[in-house]
């Protein structure tokens, strides 16, 4: 009974404690990328609140290795990349992925990656 009570609490306080910090990594994210974001709808008429969604749950709102290494917001894969590339663990250990300089470079590739690969579309 002490383990299901003990059990219990931790359920109902430990996700409340970390939906806070959770909650304000996801408002630090967009309050940093939603221009790029707005932009994005603006030239390519796709949502800023989809490419801000995707790019949060990608991304870990910034937190992720590819996002904090190498710009990469949306875990696309090197798929016939020249560019700069870094290496992680994803579907198989140690996996290809895009690098880029900026942000903004990763925001404009997730929509032709979307865009012009049937997979996605």
């Amino acid at each position: 009974m002490r383990l299901f009570t003990i059990f219990t609490l931790l359920t109902l306080v430990v996700p409340g404690l970390l939906s806070q910090s959770r909650d304000q990594l996801y408002h630090d994210y967009i309050e940093k990328y939603h221009r790029i974001a707005t932009a994005q709808q603006l030239s390519h008429g796709i949502p800023a609140s989809i490419i801000l969604a995707q790019g949060l749950l990608e991304s870990g709102a910034g937190k992720g290795r590819l996002a904090m290494e190498a710009n990469n917001h949306f875990g696309i894969k090197c798929h016939d990349w020249q560019g700069k590339k870094i290496y992680h663990d994803d579907d198989e250990r140690n996996e290809c992925f895009r690098s880029y300089n900026h942000a903004r470079e990763s925001f404009e590739d997730h929509y032709i990656f979307i865009s012009y690969r049937s997979r996605y579309r």
